[in-house]
C-alpha cells in the first residue's frame, strides 16, 4: 500500500472497537509513528529481537522482510585514503543510508596475483593483540590472508601485514529504510516489501495506543504478535 493508504489503515486500526474517545493524531504525528514502526520493524527483523526470535536470513520470511533494503558496493584502492594504521587502507562508508553490515570481502594482491578473500572483524582494543599474534589470519600464509577490518567512525579500515596489498573492498549492507512522508499528501512511500505494510501499520498503532496509555494496548499487542 502507498503512504496515503497506510495513513487510512492507521486511523481505522487506531479507532476500531474503542469504547473511549481516543486523542486524535495529526498527519505529521502519524508519519512520526509510522517511521518509528518502520525503524523498529527493520531492527527487530535484523537482530532477531522479535516474537519469532529469528534474525535476518535465518528464515525465508526474514529474507523477504528486508530484501529491498539490501545494497552492495565495491570500492577500489584508488579511492582509499591515508590510514593511521601501518599497512592500512581507509574508505568512507556508503553515504546512501548505511545501517548494518551483512558481508564483507576484499581483493588482495600477492606478486601480481589477485584473490578475493574474506576479512577478519577486529575492534580497536583487539588490534594490538591481532598484530602481535604470529598465527593471525591477516598474516600472509603462502598466497592467502584475510585483512583485518576496523570500523572507525564513518570510515572502514582494512589492514594487511605488509606482504600483500588490498585492491578492492566489497561490502553488502542493510540500508536505512526510507522516511515516509504524507505531508504534503503522498510524498514518500514505504520502501519495504508490500507484505510488511500491514505489520508496520499494526506496529505503529500499537505504539500509538501505548503513547496515549490506552488500556486496549495490551490486547492489541497480542494481536500484533499473531501476524508475525
Amino acid at each position: 500500500m502507498n503512504i496515503e493508504n497506510m495513513h487510512i489503515a492507521v486511523k481505522l486500526e487506531y479507532d476500531k472497537t474503542s469504547a473511549l474517545e481516543l486523542p486524535a493524531f495529526e498527519p505529521e504525528e502519524i508519519d512520526y509513528w509510522l517511521n518509528a514502526a518502520i525503524r523498529k520493524f527493520g531492527k527487530t527483523r535484523y537482530s532477531g529481537m522479535n516474537v519469532k526470535s529469528t534474525s535476518f536470513e535465518e528464515t525465508q520470511k526474514r529474507i523477504d522482510d528486508l530484501r529491498t533494503l539490501v545494497e552492495s558496493v565495491t570500492v577500489s584502492s584508488v579511492s582509499a585514503t591515508h590510514s593511521d594504521y601501518p599497512n592500512g587502507y581507509r574508505w568512507d562508508l556508503p553515504v546512501t543510508g548505511y545501517w548494518f553490515a551483512l558481508s564483507e570481502e576484499a581483493n588482495i594482491v600477492v606478486d601480481t596475483v589477485e584473490t578475493r578473500v574474506g576479512i577478519i572483524e577486529c575492534t580497536v582494543d583487539e588490534y594490538r593483540q591481532r598484530i602481535d599474534d604470529p598465527y593471525s589470519e591477516h598474516k600472509l600464509h603462502y598466497t592467502l590472508a584475510k585483512p583485518l577490518r576496523i570500523f572507525n567512525g564513518l570510515t572502514v579500515e582494512l589492514i594487511s601485514d605488509g606482504n600483500y596489498t588490498i585492491d578492492d573492498y566489497h561490502l553488502t549492507y542493510l540500508k536505512a529504510p526510507a522516511t515516509v512522508d504524507n505531508v504534503p499528501a503522498g510524498t514518500t512511500d514505504c520502501d519495504l516489501p508490500e507484505h510488511t505494510h500491514d505489520e508496520i501499520v499494526k506496529l505503529a498503532v500499537s505504539m500509538m495506543l501505548e503513547n496515549v496509555e490506552q488500556p486496549r494496548y495490551q490486547t492489541y499487542q497480542n494481536e500484533v504478535n499473531t501476524i508475525e
